[in-house]
């Protein structure tokens, strides 16, 4: 078989996938196809070569169609949910660069305004997603983002525990801030702090207004109310 490529927009896809699955499958992976696609029209032929639906308009030696195992390997994250979401995208226009796709007995294709049909191809396509692109030149060349990192998935536990911790380390230092801000603003001097021993005596003396401690508990307390209340929501997320 002559050389070929595959067009970057399908390139930038099966690089999102890799960002957000690490550690997904590859085995059903496919770009170029094999010898049962070349006896039959498809897009994973190459289009200058090979037995394709459409010719495009360059002279490139273009593959338009990926196969991505379906086993992503990654917490709250399936290849139903990419699916949806690119079909989504693709319905409300914000993504043009697919023609249609395969998934688990059904396609979904942009000739028919996405909507969901029965695939009855002798390849189910349960153990992959089928994923076919553009031949027009600006699209099928387009290495926008394809925003699957915008797929909302559950927190695992790491991530619930590098939250929580990332709040104790945020909260902490805006406490400090508002101990050091204020108190050294009512008595003109920047370094000085409301948990230190002289704030008792700047009270006393009246360098410090009677009423400024009470704001900063009420401060400090309603902060931690929006805390806790946070953490819960963190806690909460799966």
């Amino acid at each position: 078989m002559a050389s070929w490529i595959l067009v970057p927009c399908l390139v930038k896809l099966r690089s999102e996938f890799n960002t957000i699955a690490p550690n997904r499958d590859r085995s059903s992976d496919g770009s170029v196809g094999d010898t049962a696609h070349q006896s039959s029209q498809s897009d994973h032929n190459p289009d200058e070569t090979g037995n394709v639906p459409i010719r495009d308009a360059d002279k490139k030696n273009e593959v338009h169609a990926i196969d991505v195992d379906a086993d992503l390997r990654t917490p709250g994250l399936t290849m139903e949910k990419v699916v949806q979401f690119l079909i989504a995208r693709s319905k409300s226009g914000a993504e043009k660069r697919l023609r249609y796709i395969i998934y688990n007995r059904r396609i979904w294709s942009a000739s028919n305004g996405w909507r969901q049909q029965s695939y009855t191809g002798a390849n189910p396509h349960d153990k992959h997603a089928h994923f076919s692109s553009s031949y027009e030149t600006n699209r099928e060349a387009s290495v926008a983002s394809w925003h699957l990192e915008d797929i909302p998935v559950a927190l695992t536990a790491d991530d619930k525990k590098w939250i929580s911790a990332e709040i104790a380390k945020q909260v902490k230092a805006q406490i400090d801030d508002i101990w050091s801000f204020n108190v050294g603003k009512a008595t003109n001097t920047p370094t000085q702090r409301a948990d230190g021993a002289i704030v008792t005596t700047n009270l006393r003396t009246g360098a410090i207004a009677n009423d400024q401690m009470p704001k900063l508990f009420d401060a400090i307390e309603q902060l931690t109310a929006d805390v806790a209340e946070l953490k819960a929501q963190v806690t909460a997320k799966s």
